[in-house]
């Protein structure tokens, strides 16, 4: 299966697509990650002159984000995912990696997953519920650390949680807190090439090393 990754920060801090595809690994069905991310929300990617080219490129699925990490509203929101869609080829899949709202902000996920199951419903799109089941996880494992340190990107075991979540969703397989924590934890111990770039703290502000 072949797996465009359009995203943003929330996709490429911690390498999610690359965690994804080794969660689909250890259960015996493979992907062929592509990505295509940047600092923008999905409005912003509808401008890229690569991303007809990637979207008709063969792609068995296409996973967008909305908007990192705060709601604008929903309006703009559905209008970008719906022109996405319009553009996407029949006979690939969207799914919607639904994100979580900030650290400070646990009540922001309300709306944040209304906007998501409101485009699902008009594009015909698949949610991954990471922030849904994001929340969940972090109240059942309050000694564990989804948020990397400026409260809104994930940590190393944030990120795996949303490759597992996702992982799942494109599998067809059981989403529930504890199967995916489960999964994350092994996610977590992934080894990575060192050469991929990463998220850091500096002067106080997320920095990229």
């Amino acid at each position: 299966m072949k797996v465009l990754f359009i995203g943003n920060s929330h996709t490429f801090v911690h390498y999610v697509p690359a965690r994804t595809a080794e969660f689909c690994k250890s259960y015996g069905q493979p992907i062929e990650p592509v990505v295509l991310t940047s600092v923008w929300a999905l409005d912003w990617h509808l401008a890229i002159p690569d991303l007809l080219q990637l979207l008709w490129g063969g792609c068995d699925a296409v996973i967008l984000p909305l908007t990192p990490p705060s709601l604008p509203g929903k309006n703009p929101l559905l209008e970008a995912g719906e022109q996405m869609a319009a553009i996407t080829p029949e006979g690939t899949k969207i799914y919607l990696y639904m994100t979580w709202s900030e650290k400070s902000n646990p009540a922001g996920q309300a709306a944040m997953s209304a906007a998501y199951e409101a485009l699902a419903g008009k594009i015909d799109a698949t949610i991954c519920p990471v922030g849904r089941i994001w929340w969940q996880t972090a109240a059942a494992h309050p000694d564990e650390e989804l948020y990397f340190a400026d409260g809104e990107h994930s940590s190393v075991l944030g990120a795996s949680l949303a490759a597992a979540v996702i992982g799942r969703t494109l599998l067809g397989m059981e989403v529930t807190p504890e199967v995916c924590y489960a999964d994350a934890k092994s996610l977590e111990r992934m080894r990575l090439d060192p050469r991929m770039i990463d998220l850091v703290l500096k002067n106080g502000k997320p920095d990229m090393a």
